[in-house]
């Protein structure tokens, strides 16, 4: 009898070129990218966690949204954590973590 199993993907949304992302130089640079994707109506109200996915040439993939919580904090699955960045194949990542 063969045996049947769900299969699970990931995808990525956007047709950049690897030469049309942005570099990630130094933790300003980070920063400065983190807050331009944020969502700046509720950055204050809730607790988001995310990550910044990077290539070898420390080129950004892109950003996933690990956990979004309540006023006074967020749950992280780093089960999910680790999937995201294994599946992407991604070998480098930078923790985001806003908290007011």
């Amino acid at each position: 009898m063969k045996s049947k199993v769900n299969e699970i993907a990931i995808s990525y949304s956007g047709s950049l070129k690897t030469n049309l992302l942005p570099k990630i130089t130094s933790s300003r640079c980070a920063a400065e990218l983190a807050f331009e994707q944020w969502n700046k109506n509720n950055i204050e109200l809730q607790e988001t966690f995310k990550i910044i996915l990077l290539n070898n040439a420390n080129k950004v993939k892109g950003i996933y949204e690990v956990s979004n919580g309540g006023i006074t904090g967020t749950l992280v699955d780093v089960r999910i954590l680790f999937a995201v960045v294994l599946k992407s194949l991604t070998t480098a990542i930078i923790l985001l973590h806003y908290v007011k």
